[in-house]
C-alpha cells in the first residue's frame, strides 16, 4: 500500500493501444480509450460532479469508454457506467447535507471488474480511502494514475473553530501525502497551483507535479435569453425588482452570513425593491431563507439552473474556499453581474468591469458593491454583458473539457508513477480506519431492515430471559405492576396527542380553532396524562415506568402521520421496533415490587446528599441549555438549538419523582390522615409538580413552533426518560432493589431503547415557521 513498494505488473491486465485520431482543433474521435474515474458522491449535484459529468460526456462522445467508481446514492440505484464501492456516510455537521458519503474501500468485486475493464488511466478526484485504494491498485497493475483537485478541504477547517484549528495540520499532512503519490494533479487555476506548491503538494522528493487545468461552462445552456418573466412572477418578483442570487451549499465555510447581512442592509436601504433567492441546502438554509425579502428554492436540477441564473440580476458568492468558482462562471455566462470573494474568483471577475471582487472578510464591501449595482441599472447590465463576453471568449466548455481528454491520452502512454520517498498515508489510512471502525459498525447495523431488527430483538429477548434466569429482587412481588404499566401506556397516548396538537396549533390560522386545540391539548396533558400517570405510580416503581415514557414516540409517530401529515420513513419504523422491544424488556426486567413511603420518609428523601448533588448537576445542565435557547440560531447551529429545547423540556418534565411523591402523599393521607394534604410539605410538592410539568411543556411547545414533531419530540423524550430514570434511582434509592443480573438486563434494555432513538431521522428540510433568535 505504500509508495515505496516495487511495482508488479499483473499479467491479467493487457494494455492495448489507444487509437487517437484528432483534427487540428483537438476534438476528433478517440476509439479504444478506457478511463476509470473514482469519486465520492457522483449522485450529488455539486461542482465536482458537474465537472466530472462534462468530462465523461466528452470522452464518450469521442468514442471512449468511462467507468465511474463511487459511493452509492440513497436507494442504491446504479447509473449506467457506474459501480458502487463500499462507503460510509459523512456526518451532516461536516457537509450540511445528509447524502454525502466517502469511499471506504474498493472490494474484491470492484477489483475484478477493473481487471475486466482494462483501463488505460485511473483518474481520482477525491482524497478518500477508495481513491487511495485505486492508487494502490493502479501501481500494482501498471496503470497510470492522475488526479484532479476540486475542494480546499483543509481550508474548510478554518471555519470550524477550535476543533478545526487543532485537526487542520493533520488533515493537511494527509492531503499532501495523498497527492504526493499521484504523478500529476490538475488544479483549476495558476494562483491555486502556486499556493499549493508552497503548502507542499508538489514535492521534489516524491517527484510529483501540479498542472493547471481550468474549468469551462456551457455558454449555450447558460445564456441571458433564459431569463423568464414567468419565473420571476411565480416567486413574487416584480419587473423592477432587483433579485440577488445565492447558489451553492448553505454551510458556514461558504459565508452565508455575508448573504444574510447583505439582505438585511438592502431591506434597510431599499425596502422590498431588493429580493433574495437562495438555491442550495445545508445547515444555514433555513436561516438564509428567513432573511428579509428572501425566498428559498432548495436544490435545483442542472436543467433548471440556467433559467434561475438568467432571471436574477446580481450573483452574491462570498465563499473563500473555492478552487475555481463554477458558480461565478455560470453567473457570468448567464449575463448577470457578480459580487464575489477576491481570494477565490478574482481570476474570473475584474472589479468594475464584470462585477466586484471583494477583499477581506468584512461584509461591508459586499453591501456597498451590491447597493451600487441596485442604484445603477445601466452599470449592472453593462457588467453582465462584459461577464458574458469573457465567459464565451475564455471559458467555452468544449475547449476546456477537450484538454482533459488530451490529458488522458497523454497519460495513457506513460508508465505508472512511483513516489520517490516513503509516504505516511498508509499509516494514516490504517489509523483512521481503526478509529472510525465503531462508526462503520454502527452504520452497517443501521442499514438492517425491519425484519432483521425484529429477529435481532427476538434473539436478544430470548438471551436476556435465559441469562436473567428468573432471578427476582428482594421484597414481596405481585402482579399489580401490570396495572401500573397499562395506566402508564395510556398516559403516554394522551401525552403524545397533546404534543401533536401543540404542533397543529401553529398550522391553524383561525384564533377560535387555536383556542379549541389548546383546550383539548392541555386537557390531555394536564388532566388525562397526570391522572393516569399518578395512578400508575400507585401500582409500580418509577424505574419500571420511566422507560415506558418512550412509547410516547410511537404514539407520536402514528398521530403525527395522521394529524400533521408527516412522513414515516423506513428508518423510523426500524427505530420504533427497537423502542417497543426495549420497553417490553425493561418492563420484564424492572422492579416488580412497590414500596410505599410515609410523609416523614418522603421529606427525609429531599435532604439526602445524593439527591442534592443530582439537583446541582441538573441545574447546571439546564442553565447551559437555557443560554443556548436564549441566544438562538444567531449564535448556534439549528440542530444545537433544537437539542437545547428538547433538553430543557425533557429535564423539567422528567422530574417525575415529584409526581411519584405526590401520589405516595395522597395514598398516605387517604390511608392515615388527610390533614397531611394541608401541610407545608404537601403544598410545596403540589406546586413543584405543577411547575415542572408546565415548564417542560412550555419549552416543548415553544420548540415545536420552529421544528417538526418528529425532529424535536425524540430529543425531548430522550432527556425526559434519562431524567426520570435517574431521579427514581437517586431519590427513591431504587437501585438498592436491583440484583446484579436485573441491573445488567435492565441497562441493556435501556440501551436498546436509546439505540432506537438514535435511529430516528428528522425530515431533511424542516418546515420552520419562524427564526429562533
Amino acid at each position: 500500500g505504500s509508495g515505496s513498494l516495487i511495482v508488479v505488473v499483473s499479467s491479467d491486465v493487457v494494455m492495448d493501444t489507444v487509437i487517437a485520431v484528432k483534427d487540428a482543433k483537438g476534438d476528433g474521435n478517440v476509439s479504444g480509450l478506457r478511463i476509470v474515474i473514482v469519486t465520492a458522491c457522483f449522485h450529488v449535484v455539486d461542482g465536482v460532479t458537474i465537472t466530472l459529468r462534462k468530462i465523461i460526456r466528452s470522452v464518450r462522445a469521442r468514442g471512449g469508454r468511462v467507468m465511474v467508481l463511487t459511493a452509492p446514492p440513497p436507494g442504491g440505484v446504479k447509473e449506467d457506467g457506474t459501480e458502487h464501492v463500499d462507503s460510509i456516510p459523512l456526518l451532516s455537521c461536516c457537509t450540511g447535507q445528509d447524502d454525502y458519503r466517502i469511499g471506504y474501500t474498493l472490494g474484491e468485486e470492484i477489483e475484478q471488474k477493473l481487471q475486466q475493464f482494462k483501463p488505460h488511466v485511473i483518474h481520482v478526484s477525491t482524497p478518500d480511502f477508495a481513491c487511495y485504494a485505486a492508487q494502490v491498485w493502479a501501481r500494482k497493475n501498471g496503470i497510470p494514475c492522475m488526479a484532479t483537485w476540486h475542494s480546499n478541504i483543509h481550508e474548510y477547517l478554518n471555519h470550524w473553530g477550535l476543533v478545526g484549528s487543532m485537526i487542520r495540520p493533520i488533515v493537511l499532512n494527509y492531503l499532501q501525502s495523498f497527492y504526493n503519490g499521484v504523478g500529476v494533479t490538475y488544479v483549476p487555476t495558476d494562483i491555486l497551483r502556486r499556493r499549493m506548491v508552497q503548502e507542499g503538494f508538489e514535492s521534489k522528493k516524491h517527484g510529483n507535479t501540479l498542472k493547471v487545468w481550468g474549468r469551462g461552462v456551457d455558454t449555450v445552456k447558460f445564456h441571458p435569453t433564459q431569463r423568464s418573466d414567468a419565473f420571476r412572477k411565480k416567486y413574487g418578483f416584480e419587473a423592477d425588482d432587483v433579485v440577488v442570487l445565492w447558489v451553492g451549499r448553505c454551510v458556514v465555510e461558504k459565508r452565508p452570513d455575508v448573504f444574510i447581512q447583505v439582505m438585511k442592509a438592502m431591506a434597510q436601504q431599499f425596502g422590498t425593491k431588493v429580493k433574495g433567492l437562495v438555491v442550495g441546502r445545508g445547515h444555514k438554509y433555513n436561516e438564509m431563507c428567513r432573511a428579509p425579502n428572501c425566498t428559498g428554492l432548495g436544490w435545483q436540477s442542472s436543467n433548471d439552473l440556467p433559467r434561475i441564473y438568467a432571471s436574477c440580476d446580481i450573483l452574491c458568492f462570498p465563499s473563500r474556499v473555492e478552487t475555481f468558482g463554477n458558480v461565478t462562471l455560470e453567473g457570468m455566462a448567464s449575463g448577470i453581474s457578480a459580487v464575489v470573494a477576491d481570494c477565490c474568483s478574482s481570476h474570473l471577475v475584474d472589479s468594475g468591469f464584470n462585477g466586484y471582487a471583494i477583499k477581506g472578510m468584512d461584509c461591508s464591501g459586499y453591501v456597498e458593491a451590491i447597493a451600487s449595482l441596485v442604484r445603477d441599472p445601466k452599470l449592472r447590465k453593462e457588467m453582465g454583458r462584459n461577464g458574458r463576453e469573457r465567459a464565451v471568449r475564455d471559458y467555452k466548455n468544449e475547449v476546456i473539457v477537450g484538454r482533459m481528454v488530451d490529458n488522458y491520452i497523454e497519460h495513457s502512454k506513460k508508465s505508472p508513477f512511483i513516489p520517490g520517498a516513503f509516504r505516511v498515508i498508509t499509516l494514516y489510512v490504517s489509523i483512521i480506519k481503526i478509529l472510525i471502525f465503531p462508526y462503520m459498525a454502527a452504520h452497517r447495523i443501521g442499514t438492517l431492515g425491519p425484519l432483521e431488527w425484529v429477529g435481532i430483538c427476538f434473539l436478544i429477548g430470548i438471551a436476556a430471559v435465559y441469562f436473567y434466569g428468573g432471578e427476582e429482587s428482594e421484597g414481596e412481588n405481585s402482579y399489580s405492576w401490570l396495572i401500573g404499566v397499562g395506566l402508564a401506556t395510556g398516559a403516554q397516548l394522551s401525552g403524545a396527542l397533546a404534543k401533536v396538537l401543540f404542533k397543529y396549533y401553529w398550522k391553524v390560522k383561525q384564533r377560535s380553532h387555536q383556542i379549541m386545540i389548546s383546550i383539548i391539548s392541555y386537557a390531555c396533558i394536564i388532566i388525562l396524562n397526570p391522572v393516569m400517570g399518578l395512578a400508575a405510580y400507585s401500582f409500580a416503581a418509577q424505574s419500571l415506568l420511566a422507560p415506558l415514557s418512550i412509547l410516547n414516540l410511537v404514539w407520536n409517530a402514528v398521530l403525527a402521520t395522521l394529524v400533521l401529515g408527516e412522513k414515516l420513513t423506513k428508518a423510523n419504523m426500524v427505530a420504533y421496533v427497537l423502542i417497543c422491544a426495549g420497553c417490553l424488556l425493561t418492563s420484564y426486567f424492572g422492579i416488580h415490587t412497590h414500596k410505599s413511603f410515609t410523609y416523614d420518609e418522603l421529606m427525609g428523601l429531599f435532604q439526602a446528599k445524593m439527591f442534592l448533588l443530582f439537583m446541582v448537576v441538573e441545574v447546571l445542565v439546564a442553565s447551559f441549555a437555557g443560554l443556548i435557547v436564549y441566544a438562538g440560531e444567531k449564535e448556534y447551529a439549528p440542530w444545537v438549538v433544537r437539542i437545547a429545547f428538547g433538553c430543557l423540556g425533557g429535564m423539567f418534565g422528567g422530574n417525575q419523582f415529584l409526581s411519584k411523591s405526590l401520589s405516595e402523599m395522597i395514598s398516605t393521607a387517604l390511608r392515615d390522615d388527610y390533614h397531611i394534604l394541608f401541610s407545608w410539605g404537601s403544598l410545596m410538592l403540589i406546586i413543584g409538580t405543577v411547575a415542572v410539568l408546565l415548564s417542560g411543556l412550555r419549552f416543548l411547545q415553544k420548540g415545536l413552533k420552529y421544528y417538526t414533531a418528529m425532529s424535536l419530540v425524540p430529543i425531548y423524550q430522550g432527556f425526559f426518560t434519562v431524567t426520570m430514570v435517574a431521579s427514581a434511582l437517586v431519590f427513591f434509592r431504587e437501585y438498592e432493589l436491583f440484583t446484579a443480573k436485573m441491573a445488567q438486563a435492565y441497562s441493556f434494555s435501556l440501551l436498546l431503547i436509546f439505540g432506537g432513538i438514535s435511529q430516528l431521522q428528522p425530515p431533511e428540510n424542516e418546515p420552520e415557521l419562524e427564526k429562533k433568535s
